[in-house]
């Protein structure tokens, strides 16, 4: 009866053992396919359900990354969440200029970012300054001669779906910016005419999805933005 427990013992040890190194090397598989070896951490916080931003350079130093991200994280309203942000490099990609704008989006670069955690794709490249940056889907093409708030201004279309309130531009499916009447905007800020089209209306003269050279979102545009930022830990 006695030798019956100790090997019933070294059995159960052993199972726990085959356990134990199963779950080791599911957990090193699960890290490896995170982060990619084309990936590198530039800052990653603690915990889940955070905002992974890829970033790419198409003629850039990479040293440019983190003067973006700075900027970033202390510009309105971001600064008071930085810590739901992580961001990642993941190499050089490749853009081309259509008409004055400049366009990043591409299956190799889709691919090149799965090395990395990825919500959005960020891609700085060095083009001539009258060339625009733009933004499709999750990723933003940047050109670094543009005003620095331009990442700011493409970012809030692909993160909070908002539109352009310059006109002519095209309104996004379920953007909440631009309005058809004032009455929409429930008293919040003031109404203006024009915000993509010109029978829309807008609730700021001049916010960062109006003009670059703007430093706020204003009320409105910052109000859906964190209502969005709200959704991460």
């Amino acid at each position: 009866m006695e030798k019956w427990v100790i090997v019933s013992l070294i059995m159960l040890m052993g199972i726990a053992l085959i356990g134990i190194l199963i779950f080791i090397f599911y957990w090193k598989v699960y890290q490896i396919s995170e982060i990619g070896e084309n990936c590198s951490i530039i800052i990653e916080n603690e915990g889940e359900n955070k905002i992974d931003v890829v970033f790419f350079t198409d003629g850039v130093n990479k040293n440019r990354l983190n003067e973006y991200i700075n900027f970033f994280l202390s510009s309105e309203p971001y600064i008071n969440h930085k810590n739901k942000f992580n961001f990642f490099y993941a190499g050089a990609a490749d853009c081309k200029i259509i008409e004055d704008f400049i366009f990043c989006y591409s299956k190799e670069t889709l691919k090149k970012s799965s090395s990395c955690p990825n919500d959005y794709i960020i891609v700085l490249s060095n083009q001539y300054s009258k060339i625009r940056s733009s933004s499709y889907i999750n990723l933003i093409s940047l050109n670094i001669n543009n005003p620095p708030n331009v990442i700011l201004h493409e970012f809030g279309h692909v993160f909070a779906n908002l539109a352009d309130e310059y006109t002519p531009s095209t309104i996004p499916s379920g953007s909440k910016n631009c309005r058809k009447k004032c009455s929409d905007f429930n008293n919040l800020e003031d109404c203006f005419e024009g915000c993509s089209k010109s029978n829309y209306q807008r609730s700021s003269e001049n916010s960062l999805m109006r003009i670059s050279n703007s430093d706020e979102y204003k009320k409105l545009n910052t109000l859906l933005i964190e209502e969005r930022l709200e959704k991460y830990g």
